[in-house]
Order: C-alpha cells, then structure tokens, then sequence
C-alpha cells in the first residue's frame, strides 16, 4: 500500500503566493510524483485546496489534477468554498448531510476523509452530522482506518492557530478514544509544518505544504512563513511492521552527493 498526501495546496486564480506560483509547483509535484511515486494507490488531498474558493481556482485545480495516474480523495480546509468545489468536481463523494466526507479503502486499510470546513471562519467544526458520521464509520469498519482532515486534531502549542483551530477538538478526541483499536494514525494539515502528536494515544502528523512552509513559534501569535524552505508532499507506505511516513521535498534544487 502507498499513499501520496499533498496538503495545502492554495491553488490562486491571480498572482503568487510568497513569491511562488501554486499552479507552478503543482505540476511539478505531479510530475516528481508521476516519475517516483506513479505506482501509488491513493492520493488524499488535505484540504485548502483554492487559496480564495473561486471557481476558477477548482477549475485549474481540476485541469492539473488529470494528469496524476492515481485515484485522488478529497478533503476541505478553511481556505475551501464548498459550493464551488462540488461545481466542479461534482463527482466526490458526500455524506449524507452534504459534507465532503467519504472512505476509500487501500490494500487492507480504510481511509476516512473528514471536511472541517466552515464557511468565512478560519478555524474548523465537525457539526452539522459530520462527528456522528465519522462516529458510525468507525463503529461500522471491518478495517484499520486512517483519518485525514485538514485542521489539527490535537493541541499544537502554537498560539498562532489558538483561533483558527478545530473548535470540537474534544469531542473528536472523545470520539477517536471509543474506536482507538480500530484507528491507525491520524493525518492532518492547516499549519504548513511538520508537526506530531498522540490524539486519544494514537499518532497524529501533520504534513508540509505544497507551496510554501512555517516555521514553528511558541512565543506569540504571529504566523512566521519561510518561504525559502522547499515544498514537500508526503508518501505514506505499508510495511511487514506496519506504516512508514516520508517527507519528499520535491521542490529543493541543491547538491545531491
């Protein structure tokens, strides 16, 4: 079993984003994916997908996403406007609410994909059903189950994402505790650095941006982005003792010795 993950990826119908173009370094992590990682099973994109939530934005999204050679998952961040994504990809999977959310199951695996999404708000719920949903998914799986959505499960300590993170976090804990023996790891995005932790003592990573990266400041509330850092997707990869976790920076253009 491989699983390619690229998370936010702030697709922009005008102008860059720190300097860099996100329709620019998508075609290059899907061209490094094609070449290195084509052989994938599934790839989760992790939400905030559009920088803005524009039409345009999914109907570029949509245009580069054809040229991966795997089944593509979804999940919406933030950033993501609902309506305009199931415009144009009319054909992801709901449940029965409307929201985003779905499963796919890899090789012996199942992938539970969750939509945090709340509409003009920076942070993210599980309201409206999507708890009770991922509630009865779990309860129901045959399968061990890898859950993707986009705002962090877990406490970060980085007092810049205190307002803008997953409002019902105890509720999920709650949640992830009752079916602990049946949840792999957790994977998550939202703050554009890698970033580990235990929810209901079972792993949770956050992964890297596609486009450009933070740096990690306990000290106060502000943002710190780095731009000069090199964009990554991640490869999650089945082995004899379980999973493996890769960070491919695809975007560093250094020496190799």
């Amino acid at each position: 079993m491989k699983i390619v993950v690229m998370s936010d990826i702030h697709i922009k119908a005008a102008g860059d984003i720190c300097g860099r173009s996100p329709q620019m370094f998508l075609r290059r992590a899907i061209g490094h994916i094609a070449v290195h990682h084509g052989d994938a099973d599934l790839c989760v994109l992790l939400g905030d997908l559009a920088d803005e939530g524009l039409p345009a934005e999914y109907k570029d999204l949509a245009s580069l996403l054809s040229a991966l050679p795997m089944p593509i998952a979804y999940t919406l961040g933030n950033h993501d406007d609902r309506g305009n994504f199931l415009n144009q990809f009319a054909g992801v999977p709901r449940d029965g609410n409307g929201f985003v959310q779905s499963v796919t199951d890899v090789g012996s695996r199942r992938c539970v994909l969750l939509d945090t999404n709340v509409p003009d708000y920076g942070g993210g719920r599980l309201d409206g059903g999507r708890l009770e949903w991922l509630e009865e998914t779990l309860a129901a799986s045959d399968r061990k189950c890898l859950v993707f959505l986009h705002h962090p499960p877990i406490d970060t300590a980085l007092p810049a994402f205190a307002t803008i993170a997953l409002d019902d976090i105890e509720a999920v804990d709650a949640c992830l505790s009752r079916h602990s023996e049946k949840v792999e790891a957790v994977f998550f995005g939202h703050c554009h650095m890698s970033v580990s932790g235990l929810v209901a003592g079972i792993p949770a990573f956050g992964l890297r941006s596609l486009i450009y990266q933070a740096i990690p400041n306990l000290a106060d509330d502000r943002f710190i982005s780095a731009p000069g850092l090199p964009p990554a997707y991640s490869v999650i990869v089945e082995t004899a003792t379980g999973l493996t976790l890769h960070v491919v920076e695809f975007g560093y253009d250094g020496p190799i010795e």
